[in-house]
């Protein structure tokens, strides 16, 4: 299948768990851009898959009931999307600020046709043109994860590698976001440096007609850097295969299946929030410090595709519910009436997360300094 072959998208009117409808992926994402369909009615909310698919998805798509759900065929895109996405605004800003410095120094021929997005909320979406054309593949979001993931450690930032999913969709340019009613705006890159975050909500208080900028000619180190991040996905998925290997012959029964499927290889998008929630809460429930509960799920956690601060929320709502179910179960004794008793409670519960304040001691100190 040809790149040009490859130009079916799912859109999705309405909130994202609408039904998908499949449309030309390039002409609708152009059209949106560039003005030609407007906002529908003040709700305008709209989205696109990431990637573009040939008929493959066609027909996956006419034999599951209309739906895209389960597709594992070839995709690819022309524009990858790598989405900042803080909370606080302006920490997001500066990161987007960031990412496209790098890439304008790493890519001098894009300068000024690096595409950015206002999201409308609390993010930006940052545009690379694969000007070189890869071909779709199967393969295909893992390489576009590693090469997304290399060019962020390159500028110093975090992406959320979620929006690498083969059935990710993305909200689509002027169309308004449901919770603060602002729309997504292209900034470009005067913009994009000489705005605060205040005048970039200004910017995006309604829609226009900006279109998508693209460059004159491929950068000269982009082939060299997709093959390098062809050549990490391959290795990642060698190591993924080595590892089930393995499971496969020495499972360890001492640890549920979903934990041990979790740290191995990850689970479905929609599963994500709800395991790493499930596995920092058994963990907990095993008495292992909530320092371990972090070091052993952070890095699996932002592997399958959370963003750094939501793997945190994630494992800490984990332990606090452990603690508080060891607390329903383990009632706390008073000190004094049973001293003996609260001291054994004590010890059980060291590992419990401290209470709000439990370290803001008087003057900064350690209250037992002299």
């Amino acid at each position: 299948m040809t790149a040009a072959a490859s130009n079916v998208g799912a859109l999705v009117l309405g909130a994202k768990e609408s039904p998908r409808a499949l449309v030309p992926h390039h002409e609708l994402l152009t059209a949106y851009a560039d003005g030609t369909i407007a906002d529908r009615g003040g709700d305008g909310e709209a989205y696109l898959s990431h990637f573009a698919f040939g008929d493959e998805l066609r027909r996956h798509y006419a034999a599951n009931g209309n739906s895209v759900a389960g597709f594992a065929g070839p995709c690819g895109c022309r524009l990858l999307h790598l989405d900042i996405d803080r909370p606080d605004p302006a920490a997001a800003l500066a990161d987007a600020r960031k990412l496209v410095a790098c890439l304008h120094r790493r890519y001098p021929e894009a300068e000024g046709g690096v595409p950015v997005w206002f999201s409308g909320s609390k993010g930006f979406h940052v545009g690379v043109e694969l000007a070189h054309a890869p071909p779709p593949a199967a393969g295909f979001p893992h390489v576009a994860r590693a090469f997304a993931e290399q060019l962020a450690r390159d500028a110093g930032v975090v992406v959320d590698t979620g929006v690498y999913d083969t059935a990710r969709i993305i909200r689509l340019p002027n169309t308004r976001h449901p919770r603060t009613g602002l729309y997504k705006r292209l900034l470009d890159a005067d913009a994009l440096f000489r705005l605060d975050v205040a005048g970039i909500r200004r910017h995006a208080a309604h829609p226009a007609g900006d279109g998508i900028p693209t460059v004159a000619t491929v950068p000269a180190r982009l082939p060299a850097d997709w093959r390098a991040a062809e050549l990490a996905a391959a290795a990642a998925a060698d190591a993924r295969a080595a590892a089930r290997g393995a499971g496969a012959h020495a499972p360890d029964a001492r640890a549920p299946r979903y934990l041990l499927d979790f740290l191995r290889f990850g689970v479905a998008e929609g599963e994500r929030h709800h395991t790493l929630f499930r596995c920092a809460a058994y963990l907990a429930e095993q008495e292992a410090p909530s320092a371990v509960v972090f070091a052993l799920l952070t890095e699996p956690g932002e592997d399958n595709g959370l963003a750094p601060w939501d793997v945190a929320r994630q494992i800490r709502c984990g332990i606090d519910h452990a603690a508080r179910q060891r607390a329903a179960a383990d009632p706390r004794p008073d000190p004094a009436a049973d001293p003996d008793g609260f001291e054994a409670w004590a010890i059980r519960h060291e590992a419990d997360p401290l209470p709000p304040g439990a370290l803001a001691f008087p003057f900064g100190g350690d209250g037992g300094a002299a």
